[in-house]
């Protein structure tokens, strides 16, 4: 929510009924302090908003006028509103939902959940062009038929499913690779699952998406399906933690899983179970592949605790020889987003464009030689803009390659996603998501 600690009218009647006026000014008081004061320094801080002249405070008074109504009501309204107010919709399409705008509000006001629940609206109303190819709920989306054509598996490992088969006692976690990198790096999640078992760790895998996707089409509901089915599986399975590479998946499940199943993030466990292992008289474990200068580019789903950013700069630094960490001007609390968020290159590739490059441009000021990325799809997007440029001023890595020591081939991975489409599987695909 917008507002998500603000306190609520009921809270308000509450505190009123105890009879103490100073109550009711604390009350009084907390609304405003985390209630938009239409201050525009979210306007300052993103482009997206900038361009139309809008602020966070605006959407989500248009957003509440939209809310008041009737449900079936809504549709309709929201026409009328895009008809009236394009840059409104043309703005929130451009949303990559980073939060960069409000990261640094003072009045503590959170945009991305507000600012992606107008997908859910433009999706009611006929207004989002809903992309089979990225509904991960469904038995073929772009990852599983990548996976599908290139003959991608992990037959050696315990899938999630099997362990649900299994019951209780099989496993405790579940490793959580994301989309992105179960498709596209699979020797890489190989070596991260044989890493976990030789620190001892009883896992499953699972190959699923966080619904990330489906938020972005405003297919919440569906989103929520999807989690749902995840955890029913780790419950049956008896598994009480879930490990995830990605912290936007980690930040998806959050909610669900909270007093359920933690979510630990992976560099955090390689860190301790790292020294754990080194306090036994054992080796870490890793086969850290040079690096040399490095500096890491934050998740903007990170922002909050940086759990994965503090982590993987411990492991670099302490497991890679020669690694010498560089800082970009915009790290931790005030990162900048990767412009893969929210689908918005499939609606404004500029944004993306600019973005990705605003971010490799940082990197290469630091003179670092390599960008290290924590969030797969910002290796992805990274990588996809390093390889238009003539002479790319700085590399691009995931920390698990430089830790594990397995590069990913990203040209080859490219080269694949536009050949299956007019390989002997091209009629099939284009029959099944055109």
């Amino acid at each position: 929510m917008l507002r998500a600690q603000k306190i609520a009218p009921a809270e308000q009647d509450a505190l009123a009924g105890l009879g103490s006026p100073k109550l009711d000014i604390l009350a009084a008081w907390a609304n405003r302090q985390l209630t938009c004061s239409h201050c525009r320094r979210c306007t300052l801080r993103c482009e997206v908003l900038r361009e139309p002249g809008l602020d966070v405070g605006a959407v989500e008074e248009a957003y509440a006028a939209l809310m008041a109504l009737p449900a079936e009501e809504r549709p309709a309204a929201v026409i009328a509103l895009v008809q009236e107010r394009p840059e409104l919709y043309h703005a929130l399409r451009r949303c990559c939902f980073c939060g960069y705008c409000t990261a640094s509000c003072r009045h503590h006001v959170l945009a991305p959940e507000r600012m992606r629940a107008w997908r859910a609206l433009f999706s009611e109303a006929g207004l989002l062009p809903q992309e089979k190819l990225v509904m991960v709920d469904e038995e073929w989306h772009i990852f599983s038929a990548y996976r599908a054509i290139y003959g991608i598996g992990y037959p050696e490992f315990t899938s999630l499913a099997q362990a649900a088969e299994h019951g209780p006692g099989l496993v405790d976690t579940l490793f959580f690779p994301g989309c992105s990198l179960v498709s596209y790096a699979p020797e890489v999640v190989r070596r991260a699952g044989e890493w976990l078992t030789a620190a001892g760790v009883s896992w499953a895998l699972s190959d699923d998406c966080c619904g990330s996707p489906l938020m972005s089409a405003g297919l919440f509901d569906r989103a929520a399906a999807l989690r749902q089915r995840v955890l029913d599986q780790m419950l049956a399975a008896g598994i009480t933690r879930m490990v995830t590479v990605c912290p936007g998946c980690g930040e998806e499940f959050a909610e669900l899983l909270e007093g359920v199943v933690d979510i630990v993030p992976l560099p955090e466990l390689m860190l301790e179970r790292a020294a754990a292992l080194e306090a036994e008289g054992r080796p870490a474990g890793f086969s850290p592949a040079p690096l040399g200068s490095f500096a890491v580019f934050d998740s903007c789903h990170d922002r909050a605790e940086g759990r994965h950013g503090h982590a993987i700069r411990g492991l670099l630094e302490r497991y890679v020889p020669g690694a010498e960490r560089r800082e970009i001007d915009h790290r931790m609390k005030g990162t900048l987003c990767c412009g893969a968020g929210g689908a918005v290159a499939a609606y404004d590739p500029d944004v993306t464009q600019r973005r990705v490059e605003r971010v490799i441009a940082e990197g290469a000021k630091t003179g670092a030689g390599t960008l290290i990325t924590m969030c797969p799809t910002c290796t992805y997007t990274i990588a996809q803009a390093l390889l238009g440029m003539p002479e790319p001023p700085i590399a691009g890595r995931h920390y698990l390659e430089v830790l594990l020591g397995e590069e990913i081939d990203w040209p080859r991975v490219f080269d694949e996603l536009g050949a299956m489409w007019t390989g002997e599987y091209g009629p099939w695909l284009n029959a099944t998501f055109f």
